[in-house]
């Protein structure tokens, strides 16, 4: 039985390519979200941390006090920034997260198509090999009745 071949094989490897290129961008963006997230709670711990007015029972002085407050109006603006950097980011994972599942799809389309077009291919061989059996049995049961 001879090999299926496929017609659009080479549309099917660069849907191929291009999931995996989507695919990628996808990993790309989400780990671009999660640095974020990761700097905006590391943002938040530092400002619940510089915010208390004492440590460990120490109290600051006046200047130390207005310097941590200072400090940490800094860091609000900084999670402030980075919180706005991650609702873009988000909204660009989001684009390229549909980009990926329509790549994705299209994709999985020509593969299913190719496995229908493969069982009929196959299918259509095992009746013909059928077939040409059953030819050679009729002819041999034909020889012998002839020859008798």
């Amino acid at each position: 039985m001879t090999r299926y071949k496929f017609r659009l094989e080479r549309l099917l490897s660069l849907r191929r390519h291009t999931e995996r290129m989507w695919e990628m961008r996808l990993a790309e963006a989400t780990g671009a979200c999660a640095l974020l997230e990761n700097r905006i709670r590391g943002l938040r711990e530092e400002n619940r941390e510089y915010a208390s007015l004492s440590s460990g029972g120490f109290v600051f002085s006046a200047a130390e006090i207005l310097a941590r407050g200072e400090f940490c109006r800094r860091l609000e603006h900084e999670t402030r920034a980075a919180a706005a950097r991650l609702e873009e980011a988000a909204a660009k994972r989001e684009e390229v997260g549909r980009a990926y599942r329509e790549a994705s799809r299209a994709r999985k389309v020509l593969d299913k198509l190719k496995e229908r077009k493969a069982e009929e291919y196959y299918e259509e061989q095992r009746r013909g090999e059928s077939k040409i059996m059953d030819e050679m049995a009729m002819s041999q049961i034909l020889g012998r009745e002839g020859d008798e």
